[in-house]
């Protein structure tokens, strides 16, 4: 319990630090307008062009809400490269090694207080956006508390992950490059722009097996279809998330060895 108040602390002033830069901020959230007024048009002249109402069985409004809710997910995900490799470069992470508290889970912490007001921003603009040039408000408050459920396993899918590959810096010093591939690797199977629906058979059953899905897709397709197939996306992303977070305890314990081994 004791470790889990520093961690609440530790995520508590980090949330606080995001508002410290409020241009930052507003620079992300136009970034994310104008990404959604591009896709606006787009799917608008798809949906024309084929003359349908739905597709992968959602309505153009429904459609934008999903981008809304996948583009807040990439928009606010944690940055772990950058930190971990300054550590590794600054020797700082023998500083962080001595913390009372464990550093993969100190981690986890930064990267949620980091992340989540982000996260609600983003969903919260993005909606506004989406209500206002369509004059309809797809998403529900059913959506919402669907959409918000089941990004708690995928944010700790998505941290879990990339703080392992993040970790490669206790032997490759700049991990840089790996998540970066691994980042990209995600917007495009994990449905970041158009619906695992709509993907071709076979990168379709690809993209299915991969739990990068389950970090985006799954929870933005809350959004359009409140708790529709919601206890098997649970249950995938907690089977996923015991195997990522039992890669992420390896490769953590080998790289402190590592450390150790090669005098800090």
């Amino acid at each position: 319990m004791k470790e889990l108040r520093k961690l609440a602390a530790v995520a508590l002033a980090y949330a606080r630090s995001v508002w410290a830069y409020p241009g930052a901020e507003v620079l992300r959230t136009i970034f994310l307008l104008v990404i959604l007024v591009v896709f606006l048009s787009l799917w608008r002249t798809t949906y024309g062009a084929m003359h349908a109402a739905r597709l992968g069985g959602l309505s153009l409004a429904q459609m934008l809400e999903y981008l809304v809710g996948t583009e807040a997910i990439i928009l606010s995900a944690p940055r772990f490269a950058e930190r971990i490799g300054d550590d590794v470069r600054t020797g700082g992470l023998a500083v962080q090694l001595t913390r009372p508290v464990s550093y993969p889970l100190f981690q986890f912490a930064v990267a949620a207080g980091e992340s989540w007001p982000r996260l609600l921003l983003n969903l919260a603009v993005g909606s506004a956006l989406v209500a206002l040039v369509t004059g309809t408000l797809p998403v529900s408050a059913a959506g919402v508390a669907a959409y918000l459920l089941a990004y708690l396993p995928a944010f700790l899918l998505y941290a879990a992950l990339f703080l392992a590959l993040a970790l490669t810096s206790f032997w490759l010093e700049d991990a840089w490059a790996i998540t970066f591939v691994a980042s990209r690797m995600v917007m495009i199977l994990g449905g970041l722009l158009v619906p695992l629906a709509l993907f071709p058979p076979v990168l379709s059953r690809i993209a299915r097996i991969l739990p990068l899905q389950l970090m985006v897709y799954g929870p933005a397709r809350q959004l359009a279809r409140p708790f529709a197939g919601f206890p098997s996306l649970l249950l995938d992303q907690a089977i996923w998330l015991l195997i990522l977070g039992g890669l992420l305890w390896l490769i953590y314990r080998k790289g402190v060895q590592a450390l150790h081994v090669q005098g800090g």
